[in-house]
């Protein structure tokens, strides 16, 4: 993307009629030094919300946020994505919208983005298993789990009686014998007697037992072949009709299991093909930058994908020009002392990120789906959205996301509470007030934060319009505070430090200065030239 040297200005919004403000029409999207995003040349820093119906914009603004990201098919009564950039347009926002070429040129336009976390997993398998065309389909327990080899894993059979499935293999097997694991849970019928056909033949019938684990039945004389049905001729009924199987194995003679077929982990799209997809839109439409949203996977803290997957994200991060990610340590975890991970993972996605810009998706309430009973989550407050903002942001973030959608008393699109509502607007007016700086020119000193003990801190110094400033927080998920050092180069004793929306100035000692920082905290200091 073309390159824009002047970062002293910054967009102003315009007051527009019955004091609503708005943000100027939209003639060029460009990447500035430092990752700053440009708008019509100057630095722009997007606030924005994560999918929300237009009823939903008047508080978008209220909290002083400048953008909304993404589009839902149908979202305020629209046909499709053309007709729901008029409406943030009308409300005075920008959108990042879901690719169609008829956005091309549209001034509310200021990004396309991918669709939503192309790197999240999920298992698959190349087994193929076949049900009975009268068996109800459970898609959150699908059939192969009959073959992964977790017997803990287990797949629904509705009806149990008369339920048949096969498999089918891609070469033929010989085995000796056969077993199954019938799951046992209150109030479901459980399998009794079954029959299994190889390529159509009746190789064995059984009776299973109403308990759990291994059952086990070895065979008249081996069976080969390429297509194994097991029917359900009877059951121990249960107030259900409907039950489960946790596996089938089949023994060959030196005892292995033929028939097992492990899950693999595989992302919703591969870097290549969400590579694909970077180059249609860029094809299609130059002047408006990409962006893509990561999980918080390739962060090494979690665990949870495979190193080969982890290995791809540099290739991921070619398909985009804007990149982000979202880790929610309180709304999607419930572990506040997984704070610092905002830090860290903003930290990491800037070094693969090169000149791109990156932003993160921060958590505004509690609320979550997958964190347990609403009355056992961990509120999210003031200070842990404003200490994840300033994470970001000293660690390199040029833009800032909310989600905001709770699903727990019940689902909004904008489930937060008023008290955070308030902070959202202090932080976000804040950082639209400091973007010349935040968005500024690294500064020829150096400068540095460290305190005593061993808190975590961060710090992000730049040369702002009118003066140098420093970007500090306390990112110390153990809630410690601290009595910190701030070191800037040739800073001269006496000297004037202000510290920002704060009523508060300090004084310098020679080459450095000190401020406390309760758990937590974020503190901006300016030094005039």
């Amino acid at each position: 993307m073309a390159r824009c040297l002047a970062v002293a200005l910054v967009l102003v919004p315009v007051l527009a009629s019955a004091g609503e403000i708005r943000l100027p029409p939209i003639k060029s999207v460009t990447v500035g030094p430092g990752r700053a995003l440009l708008v019509n040349g100057k630095p722009f820093f997007p606030l924005m919300a994560w999918l929300q119906d237009a009823q939903n914009f008047p508080l978008v603004t209220e909290c002083a946020m400048n953008t909304v990201a993404g589009y839902w098919p149908k979202s305020s009564g629209t046909q499709d994505v053309t007709g729901y950039l008029p409406l943030v347009e009308k409300a005075g926002l920008y959108g990042v919208m879901p690719f169609e070429a008829k956005l091309k040129g549209h001034p509310a336009l200021l990004g396309y983005i991918h669709d939503d976390e192309p790197d999240l997993t999920h298992q698959v398998s190349d087994a193929e298993i076949v049900p009975a065309k009268h068996l109800k389909i459970n898609t959150r327990t699908p059939l192969w789990r009959i073959l992964d080899g977790d017997r803990t894993s287990w797949s629904v059979l509705d009806p149990l009686q008369g339920a048949a499935i096969t498999i089918r293999l891609k070469a033929p097997v010989t085995v000796e014998s056969l077993a199954v694991w019938p799951t046992i849970s209150k109030g479901l019928a459980v399998m009794k007697e079954v029959i299994f056909e190889a390529d159509g033949v009746e190789v064995l019938k059984a009776t299973v037992e109403n308990k759990k684990g291994e059952q086990k039945f070895a065979l008249p004389k081996p069976a080969t072949f390429k297509e194994l049905t097991l029917k359900v001729f009877s059951t121990y009924p249960g107030d259900q009709e409907w039950g489960s199987l946790g596996e089938i194995e089949g023994f060959d003679k030196e005892g292995k299991n033929a028939l097992l077929s492990p899950p693999r982990t595989v992302p919703r799209s591969t870097p290549a093909e969400t590579l694909a997809k970077y180059n249609a839109m860029k094809a299609a439409d130059p002047s408006r930058p990409v962006f893509l949203t990561f999980t918080g996977n390739f962060h090494p803290f979690f665990k949870r994908i495979p190193e080969e997957l982890r290995m791809a994200y540099p290739e991921y991060v070619k398909a985009t020009d804007v990149v982000g990610y979202d880790i929610y340590p309180i709304y999607g975890w419930n572990k506040p002392e997984w704070i610092h991970l905002v830090q860290e993972a903003t930290d990491l996605l800037v070094k693969m990120a090169g000149e791109r810009p990156v932003y993160a998706w921060i958590e505004t309430s509690k609320g979550g789906q997958w964190t347990g009973a609403l009355e056992n989550q961990k509120e999210v407050t003031p200070t842990h959205i404003r200490a994840e903002v300033w994470m970001a942001i000293c660690r390199g973030a040029t833009a800032i996301g909310y989600f905001t959608h709770v699903w727990k008393p019940s689902y909004s699109q904008f489930g937060v509470p008023e008290e955070n509502r308030k902070a959202l607007r202090e932080i976000n007016e804040q950082i639209a007030r400091l973007t010349p700086a935040i968005l500024g020119a690294a500064p020829k000193q150096a400068a540095s934060i460290a305190s005593e003990g061993d808190v975590k801190l961060d710090l992000l110094a730049k040369d702002g319009p009118d003066g140098l400033y420093l970007f500090a927080v306390n990112y110390d998920e153990r809630l410690r505070e601290a009595k910190a050092t701030l070191k800037v180069e040739g800073l001269v004793a006496g000297k004037e430090v202000v510290v920002v929306d704060e009523a508060r100035t300090l004084k310098a000692d020679a080459g450095s200065f000190t401020d406390s920082f309760a758990p937590l905290a974020a503190h901006i200091y300016r030094l005039a030239r």
